[in-house]
């Protein structure tokens, strides 16, 4: 099995696409990736619209505020939150946070599953809701969370650049770094393990004096017996 370190660094969002078709059995494996994401207390509270249609593309790339570039990608995918179902486990803050974090997670495993296809992907936020929903019939306690365009790719995106490790990383609270990280896990889990070496010895000396005890009490009893 490949580095999915490899397969995340190597990803692009795709700006243009061949007018190529995806088949059903590779669009169903990105869906299926998405409906193995991680949620809060596996609530799954979503569902995924998936379009074919060359019209109905074209309207929702116009929804997108004209950015017509997704209507040439094979598909594309609406994947649409159930806040109601957020906040029926968790309160606003299922409504709200939950609810997001869920679907940007399913989205995730789409664009990871769909690059490991040899498949690009777009992810698009930038619509106007209510259009996408009148577009899709999609119910008015249901939100559209995005619009994911899957397609091959006309072109390969050089990788744009990343923040360097250091500068987005801290250390037990907010602005504190380490000057040598892997000196400090180091050292942290030498202490770690002598601290449960430690323990492990604690426990095994009271256990081995409670079963002293026990026999001690055992001699006793037969002694007394008659």
């Amino acid at each position: 099995m490949g580095d999915i370190l490899d397969i995340i660094k190597s990803r692009r969002t795709i700006k243009h696409y061949l007018p190529k078709f995806v088949s059903w059995e590779n669009v169903s494996r990105i869906l299926d990736a998405a409906r193995h994401a991680p949620s809060s207390g596996n609530i799954q509270n979503w569902k995924f619209i998936v379009i074919f249609e060359p019209e109905q593309k074209q309207a929702l790339a116009k929804a997108a505020y004209e950015q017509y570039d997704i209507a040439m990608a094979s598909v594309l995918i609406v994947v649409c939150a159930e806040p109601e179902k957020g906040e029926r486990y968790y309160g606003m803050r299922g409504e709200r946070l939950y609810t997001v974090q869920n679907c940007a997670a399913a989205i995730q495993n789409m664009l990871l599953e769909a690059h490991s296809l040899g498949i690009g992907t777009t992810w698009v936020g930038a619509f106007d809701e209510e259009e996408v929903k009148a577009l899709c019939k999609i119910p008015e306690d249901i939100r559209p969370q995005a619009l994911i365009a899957v397609g091959y790719s006309k072109e390969v995106p050089p990788k744009p650049p990343k923040y360097p490790l250091e500068t987005v990383v801290y250390f037990h609270k907010w602005r504190n770094k380490a000057r040598d990280p892997a000196k400090y896990m180091i050292d942290i889990s030498t202490i770690l393990a002598r601290k449960a070496g430690n323990i492990t010895q604690s426990l095994h000396g009271a256990a081995q004096s409670v079963v002293g005890k026990v026999k001690e009490k055992i001699v006793t009893t037969k002694e007394d017996s008659p």
